[in-house]
């Protein structure tokens, strides 16, 4: 991943960011504490914090429930990891099966020219 942030607005959101899932925040919150765009879905608030988890090795999770938003994970709470790991793995299994579903609506609806593509296991 391309560096697109610099080092001072990868550490303003860190030094914003609290610790723990209760703690979170939501995108608009931290878009406008960063001078981000808050419209939309935060694109670039989004951006930042994938960027400080890919490059910075930053531990960053999200929560939909209350309250929704980022929060920073303690290295001292690998239950919290353990949650937010288990999370991100079920939203993966829900889009592969809505690809699935996807792939094989097509191929019965198109079958004179089926797709390649192949149903991914998981």
């Amino acid at each position: 991943m391309p560096i697109n942030f610099t080092q001072n607005q990868r550490n303003k959101l860190l030094i914003f960011l609290s610790f723990g899932k209760g703690n979170a925040i939501n995108a608009k919150t931290i878009a406008i504490h960063m001078g981000f765009p808050k419209g939309g879905n935060q694109v670039k608030t989004r951006n930042l914090i994938r960027e400080c988890i890919e490059s910075d090795n930053d531990l960053i999770a999200s929560t939909l429930s209350n309250p929704k938003g980022f929060y920073k994970i303690d290295t001292a709470n690998i239950v919290e990891l353990h949650e937010y790991l288990d999370s991100l793995e079920h939203r993966c299994r829900e889009i592969n099966d809505r690809r699935t579903q996807l792939l094989n609506n097509w191929n019965t609806a198109v079958p004179l020219n089926l797709t390649p593509k192949i149903i991914l296991p998981y």
